[in-house]
């Protein structure tokens, strides 16, 4: 699990440290203040890879109804840095409850960078990568060197298009559990496609390291439905159908067929199977969220604005069904929120729980106008929401 973070110069943040994370977090906060730019921080640094990358960015893009593919423009790679041109990297810094640290630091070559820029982060690089690869078969450094400066070669024709530094992106990533810091370089001319990136980090045999659900977009069904099919295999859609039942207690079964294309359905006592899609916005919430928990085991689950669709009258036991399926399956969650209900919901949920549950509001600092993040324990928390201060999201 992952217990501290440290953001360097991404989104709105010039630098925010947050300690203290445990199992199940939410975080609060005004609009504005960088709850979404954490909840993408923290995705990076879990699963740092190509895809994670560009599902960052492409969960902020508003497609329009033509858009089949996008060309990514200079300004949405600038948008990842504080203000758009304070500098030429952003890093992510973490510590796992095993005191391990791993940092993840993309560079965005600019107008300013040049091939000399580059040439030093890449010669770093590969003299890391490729150096333990040859100590056992190149004993002379002169050797080794020539190897390195060939590899380079390669990779600068390669990346870089008409010879120019400030085409690329690299993504480098240091890790304790890594003999050696990997490297990904990608053409910041990469196209991606409409709903064509997948909230997920990592997938391999349909697990993943991270799974992202953004406010502004939704699983489609087919996605749902294989979702559903994986944990089915599992022996794991008891546990779908009592999630559902939260907010439909009258439902006694969930099936999926595909006919004619991929879909769930769910059943009423006495009714007729109907698609999930029929029953509305907090079901679909539901079923997104419940299936990346159950079917991505030992992972983070990041959701933005977890309120959306779920009345409050179930928002207690929806927390409670969070809680302990987090804890069974080892899935550290994040979570953040507009609603006082779903805080204290979350409270409400959690008090018997306070090794498990943490609450971090972002606010800014009074002198200086940087965000800050403030962890409360539930206790502190409830006391101060019954006097009506201000711990909640500016909705």
């Amino acid at each position: 699990m992952i217990k501290d973070i440290e953001i360097t110069n991404f989104r709105c943040f010039d630098r925010l440290k947050v300690s203290g994370f445990k199992r199940v977090n939410l975080i609060s906060g005004k609009n504005n203040v960088g709850k979404t730019a954490l909840l993408e921080a923290i995705f990076l640094n879990s699963t740092p890879t190509k895809d994670t990358l560009l599902s960052v960015i492409d969960s902020r893009i508003n497609y329009s109804i033509t858009n089949k593919a996008k060309e990514l423009s200079e300004k949405e790679w600038n948008d990842l840095l504080k203000n758009q041109n304070a500098g030429i990297f952003f890093s992510i810094d973490s510590v796992s409850e095993n005191r391990n640290p791993k940092k993840v630091t993309v560079f965005i070559m600019n107008e300013q960078s040049n091939i000399s820029e580059l040439n030093i982060i890449l010669s770093g690089i590969l003299s890391e990568v490729f150096g333990k690869i040859l100590e056992d078969n190149i004993n002379e450094d002169g050797e080794k060197k020539e190897f390195i400066d060939r590899q380079k070669k390669q990779i600068e024709r390669e990346v870089l298009n008409n010879n120019k530094a400030q085409d690329v992106i690299v993504l480098r990533i240091e890790s304790d559990d890594k003999k050696s810091p990997q490297t990904i370089i990608l053409p910041k001319t990469t196209t991606i496609a409409l709903e064509g990136n997948q909230f997920r980090g990592n997938n391999t045999k349909h697990r993943s390291n991270s799974s992202f659900i953004p406010s502004n977009k939704r699983s489609s069904s087919i996605e749902l439905t294989l979702e559903f099919d994986n944990a089915r295999l599992e022996d794991r859609d008891k546990e779908v159908l009592n999630a559902f039942q939260i907010i439909d207690p009258s439902l006694v079964s969930v099936e999926s067929f595909s006919i004619p294309e991929p879909t769930i359905y769910l059943k009423r006592q006495g009714e007729k199977r109907m698609p999930l899609s029929l029953f509305g916005d907090a079901m679909n919430r539901m079923a997104d969220i419940i299936l990346k928990i159950i079917n991505n085991q030992d992972s983070v689950l990041l959701i933005d604005e977890i309120e959306n669709g779920i009345h409050h009258s179930n928002q207690v036991a929806f927390w409670e069904f969070l809680y302990k399926l987090a804890d069974r399956l080892n899935v550290q969650i994040f979570a953040t929120t507009h609603s006082l209900e779903m805080t204290e919901a979350f409270i409400k949920a959690g008090l018997d729980r306070p090794d498990s549950a943490a609450h971090f509001e972002l606010t800014r600092h009074e002198k200086t106008n940087r965000i800050v993040a403030i962890n409360r324990d539930l206790e502190t928390l409830e006391y101060a929401i019954e006097r009506h201060k201000e711990v909640r999201g500016g909705a």
